[in-house]
């Protein structure tokens, strides 16, 4: 297309505009108007063009508004090669469309495919600890939020627990329900001041148990050892083939089979959990918990699980501690995921690096605007790499003012919105219409 030619009337204001552009010699014309009108009404009817709408007058609607816009050979302009700008504005961003202008198909799908092999390796994580905690909540929230200030820091909260995971010698909460725990109403009645009294005095009286005991310690070998062990020995065939442990309780005392340990642990457990005073204790818990109805369901299943009383002292690490057993109990998963994580990282720092030298057919649109309109700002494609990539789907343009050597990026709410049209010379032509916008 080397000319346009133009006849509108009652177009957004324009009574009447009858001219012919020439694009033979130039690929560009800067249109100037002393109402500060004439370019906004005409970007509104090029802009109905590209979106195939009917134009009007918006102050006299009765009037009849004609609209023909034709190249040399009398044809209507196609869509297609009509792209209208908002500067200041990044309205025509949004669109996948003119998006597709940054992608590099070759290194998007490569990109693509990494996340691809990634998501799944996710997904079967996050499967397993559903199962593990028995939750319906949307755990990786849970584990974002638990180990980092927010929610969607899913591979920061993991990289930041991995080494201790990893280190960890048992998963003492691996089987507790954390929904039934966990609960927001639950967590308001424990944070309330007469439950922390009542848990902390309980606290103080099993710390004394504890302490005399013949077999259990305090913070060294309590219920969650002791039965996390037995447990361990049993799966590992460690009885099976002949070998005994000896427990040190003033003269050692040789435990030659499973069903042995298993008899001492349930009988020193029992001797604490069925302590008088550390009985009535838990009793006036439960009388607090049963005064909400919200939390009874909490209270029956503390019934059943005496044992993480004094874990609920400090929720937030009992939190930490929960998901740390998770992740243990499915620690062939949680390696799986880091590892991927790992190499999914390292490959797709070297895909945006390559993607960053590229130069896109969006920077040659943006590079022509900055040559071709004298405005006070030059444009930059801010998010680049991540639209090329697939990460973002929409571009989302920088405004940079320049005066002398002084440089500042201005948003675009900062900026006056007035709209400025400009006419896609053939060349830049021919990029939209090889994408179909």
């Amino acid at each position: 297309m080397n000319k346009l030619n133009v006849d509108l009337e009652n177009c957004y204001g324009i009574k009447k505009l009858q001219f012919q552009f020439d694009f033979s010699q130039d690929s560009a014309y800067a249109i100037y108007a002393p109402n500060g009108a004439m370019k906004s009404s005409l970007a509104q009817t090029f802009k109905d063009v590209a979106d195939a709408a009917a134009s009007r007058d918006r102050i006299f609607p009765t009037r009849v508004c004609s609209r023909k816009i034709t190249d040399e050979n009398g044809l209507d302009l196609p869509k297609e090669v009509v792209l209208v700008v908002p500067p200041y504005d990044e309205f025509f961003g949004h669109t996948e469309k003119t998006s597709t202008l940054l992608v590099d198909s070759k290194l998007r799908k490569e990109y693509e495919q990494l996340h691809t092999e990634i998501d799944k390796t996710k997904e079967s994580f996050l499967r397993a600890l559903r199962e593990q905690s028995q939750s319906k909540k949307d755990v990786e929230k849970e584990i974002s939020s638990t180990f980092t200030k927010s929610d969607d820091e899913f591979y920061v909260a993991l990289s930041r627990i991995k080494d201790e995971v990893v280190a960890q010698q048992d998963a003492p909460y691996a089987d507790i329900s954390y929904d039934t725990i966990f609960d927001e109403k639950v967590l308001s009645v424990l944070g309330t001041k007469d439950v922390k009294t009542a848990i902390e005095e309980y606290i103080v009286k099993y710390n004394n148990l504890l302490a005399a005991s013949t077999y259990f310690k305090k913070g060294i070998f309590n219920y969650y050892n002791a039965t996390t062990i037995a447990k361990s020995l049993a799966e590992n065939g460690f009885f099976d083939a002949k070998h005994t442990v000896s427990l040190n309780a003033g003269k050692n005392l040789e435990i030659t089979s499973q069903k042995q340990l298993e008899e001492l642990i349930a009988k020193e457990k029992e001797g604490i959990s069925q302590d008088k005073d550390l009985r009535k204790k838990f009793a006036d818990i439960e009388k607090l918990l049963y005064k909400n109805s919200s939390v009874r369901d909490f209270g029956a299943y503390l019934e059943q699980h005496v044992e993480i009383l004094p874990a609920l002292k400090n929720i937030e690490k009992f939190k930490e501690d929960a998901w740390k057993s998770y992740i243990k109990a499915r620690i062939e998963l949680f390696n799986d995921l880091i590892k991927a994580y790992q190499d999914v990282e390292k490959k797709s720092k070297d895909i945006e690096v390559a993607a960053g030298k590229q130069r896109t057919q969006w920077e040659s649109v943006i590079e022509i605007f900055n040559s071709r309109f004298f405005v006070p700002f030059k444009l930059t494609a801010k998010n680049k790499v991540s639209v090329m990539l697939g990460q973002e789907p929409l571009l989302t343009l920088g405004f940079t003012f320049e005066d002398g050597a002084d440089k500042v990026s201005v948003e675009k709410s900062a900026l006056m919105q007035e709209t400025v049209n400009f006419f896609v010379s053939e060349a830049i032509g021919k990029i939209l219409k090889n994408i179909n916008i």
